[in-house]
């Protein structure tokens, strides 16, 4: 039976692994953050810069956390990272900010989105959020009933999206190379740090997803080496073809149309090809969108499941069915329906960026406290660099929501704190329980 059990098929193979970071990183930040970037920074250079600093800025994060799936393999993302790491309480508060921010709010962000690029093909009224909704359930539906039908759909969808997107970079590109390869023109656009710092906060819940596939690892073929090798490709994969997008966005219509515009890809697309090509951009938005809250239907509630075989949420969500928690898939899909009726995609976005930072800045120091002060201290240098460089940017984009978006900076700090005392109270039931079972049994 051990034997059996290690063997067993797992749901996902290294391309799903691949696909799932693919997935869920790109949605609809890369279509909307550039022209809110553009705003703020004033120059296309400076945009395309921050993109690459954003890129760089996850492949800092990815080298810690392809280190740490490799080191303890099992799922649960940040949750088991900082149990393992720093405290069993601040692996609760990640575990809580991965439910809120980490799933629950991208995926209503996510829908709300889709259904208002769907509106733009279908043509119809996007007022109360029942398409977004629809869309959740039915997904939710899928992996929950039929999760190998769902790994399925995601990994064709994935195909597709990318496909989508090359072609909108070759549509673009000859325009992206007249922009840069015509006679300069005077920029009178100052570098503004703060500026910077703020747009970063946007592009940081672009590249968000980065680090999908540490939340299934026990559900990935190869564990813990797959997965390394899956976030690093995905993350380089996604960094290409962010720039590709940015580019084409940031040069193929003027400045004035583009600055400050959430649809800034629909602008861009407008402006290559017309309606025409306005129309199915807004239909790769939807399907983009679509297959990143497909992936973080798949990936959130094995994050709630481990939680739940810890003591740290209700049993019931620990259930599996096979060896999928279709419990917590079904719980993840009410939560998500509830947030698409009470809150505005400005709103969760801005919360999200903000939230999701700070967690992954504790697993950077996680990881650097076992490096220098567990049992067999090393120093790795490109490890070591990268750690520095994300608490570097982690820091900054704090600070500039701080000053910038402090609404944001307040609800994450709310969370945290929530977080804490979660874990305080289920210690205290635990320890209570033990307690009376020991009496008993004496």
């Amino acid at each position: 039976m051990t034997h059996q059990a290690a063997r067993r098929r797992r749901l996902l193979d290294y391309r799903g692994a691949i696909a799932l970071v693919v997935a869920n990183t790109i949605g609809t930040g890369v279509f909307t953050t550039s022209g809110f970037a553009l705003a703020d920074l004033g120059s296309p250079g400076f945009v395309l810069l921050a993109w690459l600093v954003g890129g760089l800025y996850a492949l800092s994060g990815v080298a810690i956390y392809a280190d740490l799936a490799k080191r303890f393999p099992q799922s649960g993302g940040e949750y088991a990272f900082l149990r393992q790491t720093l405290h069993p309480a601040l692996g609760t508060a990640a575990g809580w900010i991965s439910l809120v921010a980490g799933f629950t709010a991208p995926i209503a962000a996510a829908a709300l989105g889709a259904e208002l690029y769907a509106a733009r093909v279908g043509g119809f009224e996007t007022g109360a959020p029942w398409f977004a909704s629809a869309l959740i359930v039915l997904l939710a539906a899928l992996h929950a009933g039929a999760p190998e039908t769902g790994v399925r759909f995601l990994n064709v969808a994935v195909a597709i999206k990318i496909a989508a997107i090359l072609a909108f970079i070759v549509l673009g590109a000859p325009h992206v190379a007249q922009a840069i390869g015509g006679p300069p023109t005077v920029d009178g656009s100052a570098f503004s740090l703060l500026a910077f710092g703020g747009s970063l906060v946007w592009i940081s819940y672009a590249y968000s997803g980065w680090n999908a596939a540490v939340y299934v690892t026990g559900d990935v073929e190869g564990g813990g080496d797959a997965v390394r090798r899956a976030l690093y490709l995905g993350t380089a994969l996604v960094i290409a073809l962010y720039l590709g997008v940015s580019a084409v966005i940031l040069y193929s219509a003027p400045r004035e149309a583009l600055a400050g515009v959430a649809d800034s890809g629909a602008v861009a697309a407008r402006a290559l090809g017309g309606v025409r090509a306005e129309e199915g951009l807004s239909a790769l938005i939807a399907l983009a969108l679509a297959t990143s809250a497909s992936s973080m239907l798949l990936s959130g509630p094995r994050v709630y499941a481990q939680m739940a075989r810890d003591g740290a949420l209700p049993a019931i969500l620990g259930r599996l069915h096979g060896e999928h928690p279709r419990i917590a898939i079904i719980a993840q899909a009410v939560l998500c329906v509830a947030v698409v009726w009470s809150a505005s995609l400005r709103e969760l976005l801005e919360f999200v960026g903000v939230t999701l930072s700070v967690s992954a800045g504790a697993v950077i120091v996680g990881w650097l406290r076992q490096e220098f002060l567990g049992s067999t201290p090393r120093i790795r240098i490109f490890l070591l660099g990268a750690a520095i460089v994300f608490l570097a940017a982690t820091t900054g984009i704090v600070v500039a929501a701080i000053i910038m978006r402090p609404g944001s900076a307040v609800a994450a700090t709310m969370l945290i704190c929530f977080g804490l005392a979660a874990h305080s109270v289920s210690a205290r039931l635990r320890a209570n329980v033990t307690s009376t079972s020991g009496a008993t049994s004496e």
